[in-house]
């Protein structure tokens, strides 16, 4: 009986110690994210207009619309005419 729950023991201790290892080993890789900028195209607060801007023309939605029905609205009969004379050539 000593002999089995000796051997109970070592297997718990081998398991906590390869668990430990394992965590020493992969944990500060979990902790600390590795963020690359190239990746993420807005990085300043600039950077979405520039973004906007170099995309062709950018209609912000009003502020005053504040309901679902409100944006559709806008979006089908005021939208399409704005997009209609941004797409004019000027000049």
């Amino acid at each position: 009986m000593a002999d089995l729950a000796i051997s109970l023991l070592i297997v718990l201790a081998g398991a906590v110690g390869m668990l430990l290892l394992l965590l020493t080993w992969f944990g500060s890789r979990s902790i600390t994210p590795e963020i690359e900028d190239d990746f993420d195209p807005i990085v300043g607060s600039r950077d979405p207009i520039a973004i906007y801007e170099s995309h062709g023309p950018y209609i912000p939605m009003p502020e005053h619309l504040k309901t679902h029905d409100q944006m559709v609205e806008w979006m089908t009969k005021e939208l399409p005419r704005l997009t209609a004379g941004a797409a004019t050539p000027r000049g």
